[in-house]
């Protein structure tokens, strides 16, 4: 079996994590945690960037520790054996299965500026094109993929730049008195929400492999990509905050440029938004796609999904396709909003991480790293709690799944197999 080439060196490595953490899912947030939390939505912007600050330290070192590309659910499996690796994978799509439909609503609220009519209808457009872009061949998902990978960062600052010449940021209420600060259940919930935008060093930490000195340079990179996402976070917060929205939150950047340049301004924002909003699906649907390909090979999904055509599986996609309609549906018939979507993708990603600082304090034989996983594991429990232990159905339900899953004696005999070929 080839090994992956060391080809990463700090810069070209912040980079690449910059490119996974960063998504168009930030063109939305900033206004619905204004809409949720009001004054106090900067603090929620604040404790999510605390809280993640440790996670990330325990993805650096298992990412430093053992470098490989095995996604979460290798590092869930490295301190929870199959079972850690069965959570992990359904965890991680089940985030996904509520993350992407949001995201395809933030660019039909987006689309809907332009063009009026519903943003659900166009968030099941963007679905379709993203899918067709897909099955039609994997060269044209890559090269979208890499198009959003090169414009994402370039666009989230420009609007930086734009934008903060545009509002006053000494405006806000939260800037010349006490700040009003919601219940704890809806400060759980916004703070859920909003850590959506702190995902995806999860996927860094498996780059690990690729660096040309790990030990040195991926907790650089690490470090260095998260100075830069937070700073650049602060920045969309506060200028959302400023700005006063009343209307809009779910497309917040097309009133602030409206406001500043007229319809022309709103209509450049929403286009530039929407076409990001595609290329991030079309990315994601293709990422997700192979992972529950990958899941299906593991025996842990139906052996259909397997299948194949022209490089591409199909069948994996449609499945990937068919769950992300499912949920714009059912958001379509107000039975689940927006930010419940994030929130319940949030949280799931939340509690991966605390996972994955319970593999740190099962396998690492120093004191303070012991240490920093339970701080983790602790600051997880607490926000759970925080949001309130109804939010904890669905996880709980897909945990009972991966526990049914690992012991079935199909699954242990697939194991057997596997590790008897190795």
């Amino acid at each position: 079996m080839g090994e992956l080439a060391r080809t990463l060196s700090v810069w070209r490595g912040t980079a690449m994590m910059l490119n996974i953490v960063l998504g168009a899912g930030l063109l939305t947030l900033p206004g619905l945690a204004v809409r949720s939390a009001g004054d106090a939505a900067l603090l929620v912007w604040a404790a999510c960037a605390l809280v993640a600050l440790p996670l990330l330290i325990v993805f650096a070192l298992l990412g430093r520790r053992h470098p490989s590309s095995g996604g979460i659910a290798g590092i869930l499996a490295r301190g929870m054996g199959d079972f850690g690796y069965v959570a992990g994978t359904l965890l991680f799509l089940g985030a996904v299965a509520f993350g992407l439909p949001a995201i395809a609503l933030t660019g039909g609220h987006y689309a809907a500026t332009i063009a009026g009519g519903s943003p659900y209808a166009w968030a099941l457009g963007l679905v379709v094109a993203a899918a067709l872009a897909n099955a039609i061949s994997a060269e044209v998902a890559g090269r979208i993929n890499a198009t959003l990978a090169s414009l994402l960062l370039f666009v989230l600052i420009g609007v930086v730049v734009v934008g903060w010449q545009t509002v006053d940021p000494n405006s806000g209420h939260w800037s010349r008195g006490p700040i009003e600060i919601p219940s704890v259940s809806v400060l759980g919930t916004v703070f859920m929400m909003v850590f959506f935008a702190f995902t995806g060093w999860e996927l860094g930490a498996n780059l690990g492999a690729e660096f040309r000195n790990p030990r040195r340079d991926f907790p650089i990179a690490m470090g260095l990509s998260f100075v830069i996402v937070v700073a650049l976070y602060a920045m969309l917060a506060v200028i959302v905050q400023a700005a006063g929205l009343t209307s809009g939150y779910a497309a917040p950047y097309a009133v602030i440029f409206e406001r500043a340049f007229g319809a022309a301004g709103q209509t450049a924002i929403s286009l530039i938004a929407v076409l990001l909003i595609f290329a991030n699906l079309t990315a994601a649907i293709w990422a997700v796609s192979r992972m529950i390909y990958a899941a299906a090979s593991e025996r842990l999904l139906p052996a259909m999904l397997t299948r194949v055509t022209r490089s591409v599986p199909v069948p994996a996609v449609l499945a990937t396709v068919m769950a992300i309609v499912g949920m714009l549906l059912a958001a379509w018939a107000d039975l689940i909003h927006l930010g419940l979507l994030l929130a319940v993708a949030g949280q799931n990603f939340l509690l991966l991480y605390g996972a994955a600082a319970a593999v740190l304090i099962r396998t690492s034989d120093v004191v303070w790293q012991k240490r920093l996983g339970w701080l983790c594991v602790m600051l997880v429990s607490c926000l759970v709690a925080l949001r309130g232990l109804d939010g904890l159905l669905y996880p709980c339900a897909l945990l009972s799944a991966a526990a049914l899953i690992a012991q079935a004696p199909a699954r242990q005999k697939f194991r057997r197999h596997v590790e008897g070929t190795i």
